[in-house]
């Protein structure tokens, strides 16, 4: 009969305390060191000061909710003195009143640099870059890398030229860069006296029943009885401007910057995107955009093998097509994610994120000072779809002038020669970003002066007044805001 073995003794309490402590000590030492060695090797932490790249990110803001839609919006507080704010204006309803909403403080967008990557590449067109300035190499700037070394640049009718033609972005390059003019989910306290959206099928001057109606979220489409006539029934986008308090054609108007500074520039580049939950009775899916004086409209067949029908101003165009998503037949209800975007002479629609056809590029725009108040429309023939989401875009209108300061600007009047390692940068808030068109010292960021990549806002914070074992504490992390930057 064998003997058992004696049962180990339980540590200590002592003994099993003392290594819980030593291993958190280890792990956090060792996390020191990761840190230490991932910002210098990898990636390094910059606070962004302005709202020169605004909304892509911001400086030190507001942030302020609409008391008539219930958007939110930043307004920037790029000074120290808070007396003197912008005067804030809702982008998306054009509301003024904010002095019972004074809104929370928040401190400028903190990012995360991702360091030596232009060691194995280039910067790209269009890509956000953190560079040292020319001026002084001991201030970091961010802007966006528009042209590239060996390029002729020039900012014709608020878009970037190369070599004398528009420099075209891909479906990201969009998604990066477009500006948020109006979302359908809020609805202003006077939409029912200036209504944002109109719902028309058949001519002015012989409306048909329309289909369309606004719900407490988004809108809903159902079938009625059309007695034969095809014409598509059209939810029609009509704009507010916000800062001149009337309808009228979209303009670079940018809510971070307030009602005080003007928006004088008509855009011409404009967008939607919307969430759609398509019923078994729907037979087409139809949008319309305008850009200056061409109408582009483009007809997606639902359950049906047709092909996509593209109209410009009128007249129908070939292009090269990719599979149709909504060809198969909906079962219930499906929900797509539509994209559709003439910014820079090209056409891109896009459903779940894939293309739908070829990008689509045109050199000889129709001739016309502007689009209209109603620039973008979403139609549908047949019943049963709702809209849960839309929101209306715009492109960057690149200006001529910082604020109201006029200067000899570089690469307006005339293209700007890029030599070898020479970039041209842009901010996204063009109308306050002092970038290469109004630098006097020369317009170019040598490849030498580049630092690296940002790719993530990693603290956003908010400013707050605490008290934290008897010090004060102004500036607590905002998870909500954490965001890539494309």
């Amino acid at each position: 009969m064998s003997t058992p073995s004696p049962i180990p003794d339980s540590p200590e309490p002592e003994n099993l305390s003392a290594g819980v402590i030593r291993q958190t000590v280890e792990l956090l030492a060792l996390l020191c060191v990761g840190v230490l060695l991932f910002r210098a090797f990898a990636a390094e932490a910059y606070v962004v000061p302005t709202g020169s790249m605004a909304p892509t990110l911001l400086g030190r803001h507001l942030e302020l909710t609409c008391p008539s839609c219930a958007f939110r919006f930043d307004v920037g507080v790029d000074g120290d003195d808070e007396a003197v704010l912008p005067r804030p204006v809702c982008p998306n309803c054009g509301h003024r009143d904010f002095e019972r909403n004074p809104g929370a403080v928040r401190g400028g967008d903190r990012v995360l640099v991702q360091k030596f990557l232009y060691e194995f590449r280039a910067p790209r067109r269009w890509e956000v870059s953190v560079f040292q300035y020319p001026g002084d190499p001991s201030q970091a700037y961010v802007k966006r890398v528009v042209g590239l070394p060996g390029e002729s640049v020039q900012i014709v009718g608020g878009d970037v030229w190369i070599n004398g033609r528009p420099a075209r972005k891909s479906l990201q390059d969009v998604r990066a860069t477009r500006i948020l003019v109006h979302d359908g989910r809020y609805a202003p306290a006077d939409a029912t006296r200036y209504p944002r959206w109109e719902f028309r099928r058949g001519p002015a001057l012989q409306l048909e029943p329309s289909g369309w109606s606004r719900r407490e979220v988004g809108f809903h489409h159902e079938f009625v009885d059309y007695s034969g006539v095809e014409s598509d029934d059209w939810l029609i986008y009509r704009h507010w401007d916000p800062v001149l308090e009337r309808y009228g054609p979209i303009r670079d108007h940018y809510g971070y910057n307030g009602g005080d500074l003007g928006s004088d520039n008509i855009v011409k580049d404009v967008g939607l995107e919307a969430s759609v939950r398509i019923g078994p009775e729907i037979e087409c899916l139809s949008i319309m955009l305008r850009s200056a004086g061409d109408r582009f409209i483009i007809r997606i067949p639902v359950g049906a093998d047709d092909p996509v029908r593209l109209t410009r101003n009128g007249v129908s165009r070939r292009l090269d097509f990719r599979d149709n998503p909504l060809a198969a037949p909906p079962v219930g209800e499906t929900e797509h994610r539509i994209e559709a975007s003439v910014f820079d002479r090209r056409l891109l629609i896009a459903i779940d994120g894939e293309l739908l056809f070829e990008p689509f590029d045109y050199d000889d725009p129709a001739e016309a000072r502007s689009n209209d108040e109603s620039p973008v429309a979403l139609g549908a023939r047949g019943g049963g779809m709702d809209v849960p989401e839309l929101k209306i875009f715009r492109d960057i209108h690149y200006t001529s002038s910082l604020g109201a300061i006029h200067r000899h600007p570089n690469g307006i009047s005339e293209p700007y020669e890029l030599k070898r390692d020479e970039y041209f940068v842009l901010g996204d808030n063009s109308p306050v970003s002092n970038d290469s068109r109004f630098w006097t010292g020369g317009p170019v960021v040598p490849l030498a002066l580049f630092v690296g990549k940002p790719f993530l806002v990693h603290l956003p914070g908010r400013v707050v007044p605490l008290e934290v074992f008897g010090r004060p504490l102004y500036w607590i992390p905002d998870p909500r805001r954490i965001r890539y930057i494309h």
